[in-house]
């Protein structure tokens, strides 16, 4: 039994490795082939950044030297590593991508662009994570509850609320929570992540910025959670409802609570990991018109102002946090899937 048992361990351990190096290398070609996307299209961009400072510059002086301007441009060029050959730029830019070293930025020159958007990350993941995770849970758990009791009132009056707030954007919901509870209420601020300059971090700073974050994290959740969430699990759960098993479980004589917790919702939770691996490996890329509607401090409106400022390296730093993001959510989404759904194995 033992000699048997060998051979077809050293096989799984193949099959496993193999299925490792596959999706590894597939990972690592959508990363490749997203950064050399995204520098086409940025380059792309009809606004020259060089251009754009140099303007800035005679547009505040008023009086300049001829000469010296284009001695200046000269030197952005090369220190923006926009000069040379296309090719070489492109090279140049490899190399700094995969060094996160993306050069200064335009719109607070000199301080390099990678410095900027970390030091902007963390407002954006603490409300893009705790709003994801907020709306994958409450909008599964409710979901499920209302699906499996779907003739009951409070079920009908949730799936009456989510069609409801369904099809309205997170942007317009924004809008809404902020004319109603930040100008006609004045319960919470219009805008900004912080409204006192903290010297160093204690309860009265922290309080203050989840004071600032809840009308923010308030316009992704309700649409979500009471929007797309529910009613996709909802619509999971009543298709669960008609599968064979679950009617045998059912007439079994199986207490409910066993049937919701072992059957449907097990059953339900393999595709709503998918959808929560991509949310959370986009977080990275900021909400771009939250942020802007409540001038949050985040990856998204830095990106928002490196796009009119023509901040090319700013704004690739942010794209390129947001491939690798969501490649890397795809990527552990394909290594622990066999774990999470026994059908699936590792070939």
């Amino acid at each position: 039994m033992p000699n048997r048992e060998k051979p077809s361990m050293v096989k799984g351990l193949k099959q496993l490795l193999k299925y490792i190096a596959t999706r590894t290398a597939a990972y690592l070609a959508t990363i490749f082939t997203g950064v050399t996307l995204t520098y086409i299209v940025v380059k792309a961009m009809p606004v020259d950044a060089v251009e754009n400072i140099l303007f800035n510059i005679i547009s505040v002086t008023a009086v300049y030297d001829p000469a010296s301007i284009e001695l200046l441009r000269r030197n952005l060029y090369e220190i923006l590593g926009m000069g040379g050959s296309p090719v070489e730029s492109y090279l140049i830019f490899i190399r700094r991508v995969f060094t996160f070293d993306f050069g200064p930025s335009i719109i607070a020159y000199p301080t390099p662009a990678s410095e900027i958007v970390f030091n902007r990350l963390p407002w954006t993941v603490g409300l893009l994570l705790t709003s994801t995770l907020t709306v994958w849970v409450t909008g599964n758990l409710l979901g499920v509850i209302a699906g499996y009791f779907r003739d009951r009132r409070f079920a009908k009056v949730l799936e009456s609320v989510a069609i409801t707030l369904y099809p309205i954007p997170y942007y317009i919901m924004a809008l809404i929570l902020i004319f109603l509870f930040a100008y006609l209420l004045r319960i919470f601020p219009l805008g900004g992540g912080i409204s006192i300059i903290p010297e160093k971090l204690n309860l009265e700073v922290i309080l203050n910025i989840l004071w600032h974050s809840i009308l923010p994290a308030a316009s992704l959740i309700l649409p979500g959670a009471l929007g797309w969430s529910f009613l996709s699990s909802r619509t999971l759960t009543m298709q669960t409802l008609a599968e064979d098993y679950t009617r045998y479980a059912e007439a079994r004589g199986l207490p409910r609570s066993h049937i919701l917790k072992r059957y449907i919702l097990r059953n339900i939770l393999l595709p709503q990991t998918t959808v929560l691996a991509l949310s959370l490996g986009g977080i990275f890329g900021g909400a771009l018109l939250t942020e802007i509607v409540f001038t949050y401090p985040g990856v998204g409106q830095i990106a928002y102002r490196a796009i009119f400022s023509g901040d090319v390296y700013t704004l690739m730093a942010v794209l390129f946090l947001s491939i690798i993001g969501t490649a890397t959510g795809t990527y552990l989404l394909d290594l622990l899937y066999p774990l999470i759904d026994p059908r699936v194995r590792y070939r």
